[in-house]
């Protein structure tokens, strides 16, 4: 489902919901602040079956915290109990790499119309509920530890956690390594559920009246039946009273849900709130923590399985272990992800494949290995299914001679104006009308047909730009892609048509390349089939 389209109120409309004293609001602001909920919005996650859509509300709530943006999120508690069926272990995985790449790139897309940015909390719900589900404090500590880590090492710069502790404000000055957080953990617990639960809270009232607790828990239930399939024995508890033993884990997780949402409410009252959850949008804006997912899933219920052109896909691990077109992929000997099978990967046994976030291979050897020894053919067959590829870690990777090799191997090189091989170093102003090719700034991965253009007929005979890029090429388009743009038409809502696609036509600008314009060119066919 697409998002809703975020529109400002128009002059005369009414402020009344923005209760913040300290907030003043100039149009500059209200304007920018519209802009900042768009792009969460551009993460949202469809409102409810049988729910009215109540987001206008929330979004008027939220102007008042949007600047700065702060948001916070309760998730990544633990990974499932039911590790056989449904994940790959008790540590995070490529999922949760995944996820915390997504979220960040959220915080990083504000960065973009925002300057400074957004920051999003993760405040982990683990302990909140794991000794309901039979998950021990040892491993909700590892998980949370680890997940620390990922942020670390992928430069996940916006993102940042909270424990348990720091909602109560109680042992905030405690170093906590595994065995004092496992001391702890059940004082943390009970202190929460004691000093944050409202006394005339009703998780059956709750349940029956609040559209978004009601939601909540069918997704309690849904989810625990597999997370505790593994605890049904036959002739120990009959299928009822199984049944009954989900729904009371469920009510009780509501309640304690509502004791973490007081914390968290009082805690970070200026936080934008984000949610897993479904919700009718009024108090917190449900969003995917997971790119490409079509449904609501998360990284500690699943496992992450990609495919040969890109596409990511999630579900229980138990699917996948039942395919013989799917492999298991293990990163320092920890089960890490599914890829579908192909003898694309198997050019080398020195050589170990990574899925990048958002598009992508990383290519690195696992022994000293010359570029010499790259296969350039499967390396082309790979990228015109996945791209870009990214080979690090390479010796000879200075050898000029080596790459003009490499490079004729595959067909032969387009030279540029300067020449096959461009040493890229700022050139300051003197960048001899390339800009972002001589200078500092960004250069993203690119299409140069751009550059390789002739003027032509429409088939109503007006003039248009052509394109004419180099060859060789992919198989069946005529076109050389640096980035995955099949995924576009994959993702493109269900309704458009190639016919409906074959119409339009589109425009590039650009203050590099002297001022470069191209206009009117064809979204062509062989892109769509």
């Amino acid at each position: 489902m697409s998002p809703k389209k975020i529109t400002p109120p128009t002059a005369g409309s009414s402020f009344s919901m923005l209760s913040h004293a300290d907030a003043i609001f100039d149009a500059a602001t209200l304007q920018k602040s519209w802009e900042i909920l768009g792009v969460i919005h551009r993460y949202r996650t469809s409102t409810p079956d049988g729910t009215t859509d109540r987001s206008d509300e929330g979004s008027l709530k939220f102007l008042s915290m949007i600047c700065p943006v702060q948001l916070i999120l309760p998730a990544f508690p633990f990974k499932s109990p039911n590790r056989k069926h449904k994940t790959l272990g008790a540590l995070p995985d490529k999922g949760e790499e995944l996820a915390l790449a997504h979220l960040n790139g959220l915080c990083a897309a504000i960065t973009d119309i925002y300057e400074p940015g957004a920051i999003l909390t993760i405040a982990s719900d683990g302990l909140v509920y794991s000794d309901l589900l039979g998950v021990s404090d040892a491993e909700v500590y590892a998980y949370g530890e680890a997940l620390r880590r990922l942020v670390h090492t992928q430069g996940c710069k916006n993102i940042q956690f909270v424990r348990l502790r720091n909602l109560l404000h109680w042992h905030e000055d405690t170093p906590l390594d595994a065995t004092t957080y496992e001391r702890l953990a059940n004082d943390f617990r009970q202190r929460l559920i004691d000093t944050f639960t409202p006394l005339d809270y009703d998780v059956a009232s709750s349940i029956k009246t609040d559209g978004d607790v009601c939601a909540t828990y069918r997704g309690y239930i849904k989810f625990l039946a597999k997370d505790l399939e593994h605890t049904f024995v036959e002739g120990e508890r009959s299928k009822k009273s199984h049944k009954q033993h989900i729904s009371d884990i469920a009510k009780a997780m509501i309640g304690r849900g509502k004791a973490f949402a007081e914390a968290i409410q009082k805690t970070f009252p200026q936080h934008v709130r984000l949610s897993i959850h479904p919700s009718c949008g009024s108090t917190k804006l449900p969003i995917h923590v997971l790119p490409q997912a079509r449904n609501l899933i998360t990284p500690w219920h699943s496992a992450p399985c990609f495919t040969v052109d890109g596409r990511m896909e999630y579900s229980m691990r138990e699917r996948f272990d039942a395919s013989e077109d799917i492999e298991r992929v293990s990163r320092n000997g920890q089960p890490w992800y599914y890829r579908f099978k192909s003898d694309l990967y198997s050019w080398s046994p020195s050589v170990e494949l990574e899925p990048l976030y958002p598009c992508g291979l990383l290519i690195r050897p696992t022994q000293p290995t010359s570029a010499q020894e790259l296969p350039m053919g499967p390396l082309r067959e790979l990228a015109q299914q996945n791209s870009p590829l990214v080979l690090r870690g390479f010796d000879d990777t200075k050898d000029k001679e080596l790459f003009v090799t490499k490079a004729e191997e595959m067909g032969t090189p387009l030279p540029w104006k300067f020449g096959l091989i461009l040493e890229v170093k700022d050139h300051g102003t003197d960048t001899q009308g390339l800009n972002n090719v001589l200078s500092s700034e960004w250069m993203p991965f690119h299409y140069d047909g751009l550059f390789k253009i002739q003027k032509g007929k429409d088939a109503e005979g007006k003039d248009i730009s052509l394109s004419f890029p180099p060859n060789p090429s992919p198989k069946d388009t005529g076109f050389t892609l640096f980035s995955p743009s099949h995924l576009v038409w994959h993702y493109l809502p269900a309704g458009y048509t190639v016919e409906q696609l074959e119409k339009l036509r589109w425009t590039v600008e650009t203050t590099s390349f002297d001022q470069s314009r191209s206009a009117r060119l064809a979204v062509y066919s062989e892109y769509l089939r």
